[in-house]
């Protein structure tokens, strides 16, 4: 061999080890979120004890459950599976490895497979809950479930994402229309001290990661905070200005429970093969003031009131989104969100201008039940939206808050979930 093939293998060598140092750097960049990968699989729910309400939390010494459910748009068999993966605050992928965070199987199949009854789309119901008699949870922090068929891919179709907390510290708090930047206009501030209940925190700027979300999304969620005051038994977040958000306006509402007559926003309900097409009344824009109505903060229920049973016998419609609008916004994008679509900003969620129509549109394929969305506006090249173009922002509105508190002393390899708090407005 001579010299200048040498050089060549030896580059060669460097360039394939370097492309799997990369490949594996993007495999541990990945962050894990709630969502189908697949347009067969659809209505994913997350809930503890298979409440709609509750948040995907699960106490470390309590004997409750996370539930996972979804359906697949077939009466065929599919031998679905999952995995658990252990994540840190930012959910990414923690360093620990399966024996360190679960006691059982890595991989468990899904047995729990219920046919829909007397629908004109036909789907298999699938559920489980976590932990159960094949696997349990070791230690607290944020979790992955992906969920795939052993029959053809190992690759993820699904991903469930849930929290064990420990509760080793308190978490007190309040939301005010009185900012630091206005009164009673636009904004709400949230203040809230953590109370560490002898609990032994050294070195609160480095070994916590406090997370602030507003009525549960990811996409506006706040990081990085800095304590306004530290002492043994408190660290408080007052007066900050990243806890300053859009108060926005509460939910909208549809409700599409029947086939048989049209329901609380819809105008109105048709048969086109092989579909019910549920058309919603058209949008304006909601910026003359605040008018109250009570809403469910982005969740949905799965209902139908034809059916024996809401998770098998609830059909699918093809519901169509309109914003009448005479010209279309260059400057931004306007989507929807809601828990129904995991609150994401991306295409499956961005609404299309139709030219012909003069209004922006989106159809999208729905399980029967009563549902909360709201349309955000974000700038190009933003990641940032806002309600304030479509749906307005009054300090009069009802939200809710949540804080997840993580910790990570000196040589620990993960961060623990020691607190989550749910703070309401109450005005």
């Amino acid at each position: 061999m001579n010299y200048h093939h040498r050089v060549t293998m030896k580059n060669a060598s460097f360039f394939i080890a370097f492309l799997l140092f990369a490949a594996s750097a993007v495999i541990q960049a990945q962050v894990y979120r709630t969502g189908s990968n697949t347009e067969q699989l659809r209505t994913l729910t997350v809930y503890k004890d298979g409440d709609w309400k509750s948040l995907p939390v699960l106490n470390m010494e309590s004997g409750n459950q996370i539930e996972i459910s979804f359906d697949e748009l077939s009466h065929d068999y599919k031998r679905y599976a999952y995995r658990i993966i252990h994540c840190n605050a930012d959910w990414k992928k923690s360093e620990m490895n399966e024996l360190e965070y679960l006691d059982g199987f890595s991989e468990n199949d899904i047995e729990q497979g219920e046919q829909s009854v007397s629908t004109l789309t036909l789907y298999t119901h699938y559920k489980f809950s976590i932990p159960n008699d094949n696997v349990k949870l070791k230690i607290s922090g944020n979790y992955a479930v992906e969920i795939f068929d052993r029959e053809a891919t190992s690759e993820p179709l699904l991903t469930a994402c849930f929290m064990i907390t420990e509760d080793k510290v308190a978490i007190e708090g309040n939301v005010t229309a009185t900012t630091d930047i206005d009164y009673k206009q636009i904004h709400q501030q949230l203040n809230f001290t953590i109370k560490t209940l002898g609990m032994r925190i050294q070195q609160p700027l480095t070994e916590l990661k406090v997370i602030v979300q507003q009525n549960h999304r990811r996409d506006n969620e706040i990081k990085n905070l800095e304590p306004l005051q530290v002492n043994s038994e408190s660290i408080s977040y007052e007066h900050n200005k990243n806890l300053i958000f859009e108060a926005g306006n509460e939910y909208r509402r549809f409700e599409m429970t029947s086939y048989k007559y049209s329901t609380l926003g819809v105008n109105k309900t048709e048969y086109f093969k092989p579909f019910y097409n549920v058309e919603l009344f058209p949008a304006e824009p909601r910026l003359k003031g605040y008018i109250y109505d009570q809403d469910q903060n982005g969740r949905f229920l799965i209902h139908s009131q034809d059916a024996m049973d809401d998770l098998t016998g609830s059909d699918y419609f093809l519901v169509h989104f309109s914003i009448p609008m005479e010209l279309p916004i260059i400057d931004g994008g306007i989507y929807l969100n809601g828990d129904f679509i995991e609150d994401a900003l991306n295409t499956e969620t961005k609404m299309i201008y139709n030219f012909d129509r003069k209004a922006y549109e989106k159809s999208m394929l729905l399980k029967q039940g009563a549902y909360n969305f709201q349309y955000l506006y974000c700038p190009v090249k933003s990641r940032k939206s806002t309600p304030l173009r479509m749906e307005g922002s009054y300090w009069e509105t009802e939200n809710e808050y949540q804080v997840y508190v993580y910790y990570r002393s000196i040589g620990e390899r993960y961060d623990r979930l020691i607190g989550i708090r749910q703070i309401q407005t109450s005005y």
